[in-house]
Parts: structure tokens; C-alpha cells; sequence
């Protein structure tokens, strides 16, 4: 019985880490004034499911703090309160004890001091308090009852209580009135208005179904001659009969949720909001359907529209500027994450294995037999949609990181007595679970960080014309097969000569290096690296901006900075999709086969050697193509791989046997722009590889990110592009570069 207990309070703690980034979520959007009913109501029903669940468990410390704050809620959705900037601080404040609460429950934070619980516990009953005063005046005083009081016995006749009054009658006889008007894009998607309406008519009794009443509006058809195909100028208004087996308001939005993107909706009770513009035809066209087959919903329908209640009517519009919580409720199941992870190393096995296949059957000649390479094709694609179907369930939105940000936010400006703000963006980006719960710690660390070094104090900040309230945005997107995470703030920016004057005085350059302001900026990475005067429970121990670095790096990813100085600092962290299964291009160099990430690579050229390769006096060599000079790598000798007696590829020989004047060349580039030529010998074929760690199984090597396993067996490495990249270009006196770039023009 003990473990059905434990499993079943396993599954509580998971719904509570769902329903408190819902919270938040909830309370940003009420900060931001950009809330509705119902988001208020989500904000009540978090916190009201938390303390149900843990009311069920007996954790009375957390079932005492909930029920004052679901009632301080309560008096915000009942509309007794109003949601200013104080109420919201106090429930964000009180939203950070209750999260505790749940981690103290779980064993996974330490306890929760009781000073605190009750200093947050006397602000919410403030509220209630303030509600109670408010509401006060409304409520009618308690009169005693008279001594010697005899209720008198009322005789209410042969009234029947099951028959609802005339005007209730009247009410319930009203019928619903449906208007909708589709959008160009519903006839794109090849509907039509014709699907709704049977959907409307389905909902009916037979023998009701008589009594639905359509009429189309056309007040917005233009001349014939000045319509177009594309647009959508009709509107329709059905009229529903109701009653006990009549449709509901809930029923008629459902036909409508897998259109309500491309169809604007209106549902009133009564009368029409326009005069009728009856067209016959259409009834009849209603009355008599072709068989047809009902219309299939979308394996993922679209969002559903929130409709906006007003007395008489409900509304659902197309185009929403806020975004909707109401969505349609699909089955799902909690699968452990280590089960999710055994698929994915089985996945990949599958990959190896029908690479290992496809090696074997070219090796013995299968390439002649045109249906096994069919069957060779099919087995192929069903591979990959495995693999992508797998990937699906691993992926999530980065919200679930994100949102925990705005807490460190919070404390961090509370700390600091600055007034923050964090702006959040591309929530919705997904990316490998994997790489989600390692970010955390790097994004708290470079948050704190910007809000310690980057925001200046309100004072200083007005001085310079800024509001006081300072700004940090954080922001997820996709590129070239990555994922780009900004952390920007509107600070004061780095100052390069305080860094570089920290770094000289700590020992991590030496005091006559010659450094440009990009190096300068990074050497804020450096280990033991730090421009506060003191330690301080934000910054001064030289450990985040170190820590940050080496978890992005640990992830296959790079940090890049771009600062302004009085405007603010922007980072980037640059990270792969996922860690499991990438689309690589198989290089030959040297009788090695390497691979190169396909999202990496520009094009593959020949260049002739005598008109567009050129020695710069510093040693290494640039090639024009199309009149720009690019660093060029001999990727034999940077990966330091053995040389073959017929190998003419290095920079002494300028040229592959029997080719002297020729180099193969890639052009790759890396998310900030820049780019390199790879010296290669051909390629041999683009594939789906497995990643494997090349720390882990061996050790680090520059210039490689890690390896996979061929379907020949062999192990092949996968470039790190990037660090290739940077380490071309430093090499390069950029002063001669532009003496070429100037001569070549």
C-alpha cells in the first residue's frame, strides 16, 4: 500500500510542476496588463489544485499557505479587488513561498523559514482583508428575530414546480443564433462554409433538424466583375431551435474550433444582429446534402479562439491579439524520461544498422537490383520519421526554463535594489529535453550576472535619460539547424578598459598584450575572472560567467558578446536541436572520412591555386571566391591526420596530385556570419549520423565536437565548425586581408 501512496504522491509533485509555471505564466500576463477572465481563473484553479492534492497527502504547511492565497485569488477573480502593481508583487512573492512549499514537500529544497510563511500569510490576508472592508457596505445588517415569533404555514395550491414560469419559458424557447463569416484562408485549406453548416446541423435531433434556418448575407459581395477567388465575401446566419435536446453554446464553438483561426464566429440568443438577407437556394441546399463523408479533424488542431462573454452574446474572433488558455482537451500518459532516453539510443542503433545495410549491399554490388534499392529508399524514410517521431516526444518548449527565470529576476533585482524587468520571447521554441534541464544554471548565472554588472542603479540610469526600470529580454529562436538563446539588457554595456585592467591586474594577460575589443569582451569567460570590488550574495566570486562557458561547451554550444557601451550588452548562446541525431556530409581528407554538420556548410568549390589562393606574409593563406577573400584551413593539417606519399593537398604542395593548380574546396559558416574554406580531398555521401561523445569515450580534441560510427563500423569524427572557424581567423593579419580584399576589387 506504501508504494501505491508513493507513486501516487510522485504524480502529484509532477502535476505541481506543471501547475506552478502555469501560475506564473498566469501572473507575468496580469503584470503585463495583458490578462483576461481567463487567465485570472487558470490563476485560481493552480493554486486551488495544489492545496486539493496536497490536502489528500496531509502536508498541512502547504495546504495552510494555499488556502489564504487561493482566497486573496479568489477576491481578484470575484472582482473585489483590483490588480494593481502591489497585489501582483505580493502574489508573485507569495507564489515563490508556495513553490518552496512544494520543493520542502518533495524533499528537493530546504525548509521553508516560518517568519517567512507568515510575513507572505499577512500580506494575502490584507487583501482578503481590504475585499472584506470594501464589500462591507453592500451587506445588509443581521436583524434578531422577535420574541414569541410563529412562522405562519403559506398553502401554495396545486402550483406546479416542475413548470418553469412564462417568462423562463419564453427565455428557454429562444432560439440560438449562429453568425460566421470564413476567411480567404478556410476555402484555401480546400473547406468550405457548406462543412460548418452540416456540422450545425448534426448537433440537432432528427426531428429538429427541420427546424434550423440558414440565410446568407451578402452586403459585402462586390460586382462580379470586381470580385476575386481568393477573397471570402459571404456571411452566414443559422438560426438553432433550443431546448432539453437543443445544442449549448459549448456545442456550436466545437464545430467551430478546428476553423477558428480562418472564421470569425458570433453566437447570440434571440434575434440576429442584422436585418435577414434570406437566400432560398440556400436552405435547400441544406435541406438535401450530397453523401459525403464527414470532414476529418487535424491530427493537431489549431488553438482554440477564447470566446469574450458578454450579456447578449459570445464571441470568437479570428485574429486574437491575446493568447488563448482555453485548449481542446487531447489524452496523454507520463512516461518515464530514462524509457524516452532507451528509445533514443535504440533509434540510433537503427540508424547505424541501416547505414551498416546500405554499405554492405554497395560493397556487393546491390546497387544493380533497382527494387532492393526501392526497398533499400523505404527503409531509409521509415527510419528517419522514426527518428523525427522520437525526437517530437523528447522536444519542449524552452517556456519551461524560461519561466523560471522570471523568480531569479525577482530576487536578483531585490537584492541588488534595482527595478528589473525580464521580457520573454520565443517561449514556444522547442528543443531536446536533454539540453533544457541543463540550462538553468547557465541562464541564472548570466541573468544575475546582467542584472549585478550590466543594469545600472535607477539614479544613475535617469542621469542618463533611461526610464529606472531597466530591461532585460530573453529570447529563443531557430537557425541554420540551431537553437539561438539572447540574453540582452539595456544597461550601460561593458566597459573594455576596466576588463582589460581587471584581467591584467588578476594574472590572465599579460600586461603588454594587444588585444581588440571582441577579446577584450571575452575575457569575462576567464576563470577567476570578476570586476566586483566585493564579494556579495550576487556576484565577486569569479565563478558564473567561467560556469556559464563550460556548460554551453559541455553541450555542444558557443557563447558569443556584442556590447555597446551606454546601450547594453547582448549575449548569444548557440546550441544544437539535440544531442542524439544529426544531418552530417561525409568529407574525405587523407584517407580519413570526417563529418561535417550540413547546417554548417555554404558549398563546395574548386579554385585554382594561381588565381585565387594567396600567402599572406604572416603564413597562412586566404582564397578569393567571388571576390571574397575567406581564411583557408588545410583540414589534414589541422586535424594533424597522416599524410599519404601521393598526398599534394598541404600548403607546400598547393594541389592534389595530377591536379596541381586544383584545391577542393568547403565553405562552411558559423551562426555569427563568418567563414572558412576547408581544404578537402571529395565527399563521399550526406547522412544521418549518431552523435557520440568524443570526451567521454576518448578525450578532447581541437577542432572536433564529437564522433559517430559509420555503417562500415569505422569511427569517424564530426567537426566543430565554429572552432575551426575562430581559429582561422585569429591566425589571419586581418591588415593584409584587406590589402588582398583591396586588390582583388
Amino acid at each position: 500500500m506504501s508504494d501505491v501512496m508513493d507513486d501516487i504522491l510522485k504524480i502529484f509533485f509532477e502535476e505541481c510542476d506543471e501547475l506552478l509555471p502555469e501560475l506564473e505564466r498566469g501572473l507575468g500576463e496580469l503584470s503585463a496588463d495583458v490578462s483576461d477572465p481567463e487567465t485570472i481563473n487558470a490563476i485560481f484553479r493552480a493554486v486551488h489544485s495544489v492545496k486539493g492534492g496536497a490536502a489528500s497527502f496531509g502536508l498541512e504547511r502547504l495546504v495552510r499557505f494555499a488556502h489564504v492565497y487561493e482566497s486573496a485569488l479568489d477576491c481578484l477573480r470575484s472582482g473585489q479587488v483590483k490588480p494593481d502593481q502591489t497585489i501582483i508583487k505580493t502574489f508573485f512573492m507569495a507564489m515563490d513561498v508556495l513553490s518552496d512549499l512544494v520543493a520542502e514537500a518533495k524533499q528537493t529544497g530546504d525548509a521553508v523559514a516560518d517568519d517567512r510563511i507568515d510575513d507572505n500569510l499577512g500580506k494575502l490576508e490584507e487583501i482578503i482583508g481590504t475585499s472584506k472592508d470594501e464589500a462591507a457596505p453592500a451587506q445588509a445588517e443581521e436583524s434578531a428575530v422577535p420574541e414569541g415569533f410563529v412562522p405562519v404555514t403559506v398553502d401554495l395550491g396545486a402550483f406546479d414546480f416542475d413548470e418553469p414560469a412564462e417568462e423562463e419559458a419564453a427565455t428557454a424557447a429562444e432560439p440560438l443564433i449562429v453568425t460566421f463569416r470564413p476567411h480567404a484562408d478556410l476555402y484555401s485549406r480546400g473547406d468550405d462554409a457548406r462543412n460548418l453548416l452540416l456540422g450545425l446541423k448534426a448537433l440537432l435531433p432528427e426531428d429538429q433538424a427541420q427546424n434550423m434556418e440558414v440565410t446568407c448575407h451578402r452586403q459585402t459581395l462586390p460586382p462580379l466583375a470586381d470580385a476575386s477567388v481568393d477573397e471570402g465575401y459571404l456571411q452566414w446566419v443559422v438560426r438553432l431551435p433550443t431546448g432539453a435536446t437543443g445544442p449549448t453554446e459549448a456545442d456550436i464553438q466545437a464545430v467551430f474550433d478546428w476553423v477558428s483561426d480562418v472564421c470569425d464566429l458570433t453566437i447570440t440568443q434571440g434575434e440576429a444582429p442584422f436585418e435577414d438577407d434570406t437566400q432560398p437556394e440556400v436552405e435547400a441546399a441544406i435541406e438535401e446534402p450530397e453523401p459525403e463523408p464527414e470532414p476529418e479533424r487535424e491530427a493537431e488542431p489549431l488553438p482554440q479562439q477564447q470566446a469574450a462573454v458578454a450579456p447578449t452574446a459570445t464571441s470568437v474572433p479570428a485574429a486574437s491579439t491575446k493568447q488563448t488558455r482555453k485548449q481542446e482537451q487531447h489524452a496523454s500518459i507520463r512516461v518515464d524520461t530514462g524509457r524516452i532516453g532507451m528509445l533514443m539510443d535504440m533509434v540510433g542503433e537503427m540508424v547505424i544498422g541501416q547505414a551498416s545495410l546500405e554499405s554492405a549491399l554497395f560493397q556487393q554490388g546491390g546497387t544493380q537490383d533497382q527494387e532492393l534499392l526501392k526497398r533499400l529508399a523505404v527503409l531509409k524514410t521509415l527510419t528517419r520519421d522514426i527518428q523525427e517521431a522520437v525526437m517530437a516526444i523528447r522536444a519542449q518548449p524552452v517556456r519551461h526554463v524560461f519561466q523560471r527565470m522570471q523568480r531569479v529576476v525577482r530576487e536578483a533585482s531585490g537584492l541588488a535594489g534595482k527595478d528589473v524587468r525580464l521580457i520573454l520571447e520565443g517561449e514556444e521554441t522547442e528543443i531536446d529535453r536533454t539540453l533544457i534541464e541543463n540550462l538553468t544554471d547557465p541562464l541564472t548565472h548570466m541573468l544575475r550576472n546582467a542584472i549585478d554588472h550590466g543594469i545600472e542603479n535607477p539614479a544613475a540610469r535617469q542621469e542618463a535619460g533611461k526610464p529606472a526600470q531597466g530591461t532585460i529580454r530573453l529570447s529563443a529562436r531557430h537557425r541554420s539547424g540551431r537553437i539561438l538563446i539572447e540574453i540582452q539588457d539595456d544597461g550601460g554595456g561593458i566597459n573594455s578598459q576596466r576588463v582589460l585592467q581587471t584581467a591584467i591586474k588578476r594574472g590572465i594577460v599579460s600586461p603588454d598584450a594587444v588585444l581588440d575589443e571582441n577579446e577584450i569582451n571575452e575575457l569575462i569567460f576567464a576563470p577567476g575572472f570578476s570586476t566586483a570590488e566585493a564579494v556579495s550574495d550576487l556576484s565577486g566570486r569569479g565563478v558564473g560567467m567561467d560556469v556559464v562557458r563550460q556548460a554551453i561547451q559541455n553541450l555542444g554550444g558557443r557563447v558569443t558578446i556584442k556590447s555597446r557601451p551606454g546601450k547594453g550588452t547582448l549575449f548569444t548562446l548557440s546550441l544544437p536541436l539535440t544531442l542524439a541525431v544529426l544531418d552530417g556530409m561525409l568529407i574525405e581528407c587523407r584517407g580519413s572520412v570526417v563529418v561535417v554538420p550540413v547546417s554548417s556548410v555554404v558549398e563546395l568549390v574548386t579554385v585554382n591555386v594561381k588565381e585565387d589562393v594567396y600567402h599572406l606574409p604572416d603564413g597562412s593563406h586566404v582564397v578569393s571566391i567571388r571576390s571574397r577573400c575567406i581564411p583557408l584551413i588545410y583540414l589534414g593539417d589541422e586535424l594533424t591526420l597522416p599524410r599519404e606519399m601521393n598526398d599534394m593537398t598541404g600548403p607546400n604542395h598547393m594541389g592534389r596530385a595530377g591536379e596541381e593548380d586544383q584545391l577542393m574546396v568547403l565553405v562552411v559558416e558559423n551562426e555569427a556570419g563568418a567563414r572558412a574554406a576547408l581544404v578537402v580531398d571529395g565527399v563521399r555521401d550526406q547522412a544521418q549520423v549518431v552523435i557520440k561523445s568524443i570526451e567521454k569515450n576518448y578525450r578532447p580534441i581541437k577542432g572536433v565536437s564529437a564522433a559517430t560510427i559509420l555503417g562500415d563500423g569505422s569511427v569517424s569524427l564530426i567537426l566543430d565548425v565554429s572552432t575551426l572557424i575562430v581559429s582561422a581567423t585569429k591566425r589571419v593579419d586581418t591588415r593584409a586581408l584587406e590589402q588582398v580584399a583591396a586588390r582583388i576589387a
